[in-house]
């Protein structure tokens, strides 16, 4: 009996059963929008922006789109991010 047990154990190592659960996968990173408030200020949205209603344009210290795991702060480029000077404006 304990050599039928050991050699389930034995086939369900090989097989690798036990680790299925070993690891988590890493989270997908979310796609943030900048978009032009008063002034030089920007929001982020995840909303695509409308290409009808917005487009992306020249403004300093900026960038239209950005990929992180970490939501960003209004106004503030996140770090390991390169302004692009442009930022989603209303047209």
């Amino acid at each position: 009996m304990k050599k039928i047990r050991m050699g389930l154990m034995a086939i369900a190592a090989l097989s690798g059963a036990g680790s299925a659960f070993a690891f988590s996968p890493k989270s997908n990173a979310t796609t943030y929008y900048a978009r032009q408030t008063s002034g030089t200020g920007f929001h982020w949205t995840q909303t695509v922006p409308n290409p009808a209603t917005a487009s992306c344009s020249s403004q300093p210290n900026q960038i239209c789109q950005i990929s992180t795991n970490v939501a960003p702060t209004d106004n503030v480029v996140p770090t390991g991010h390169t302004p692009t000077n442009q930022v989603f404006k209303s047209k």
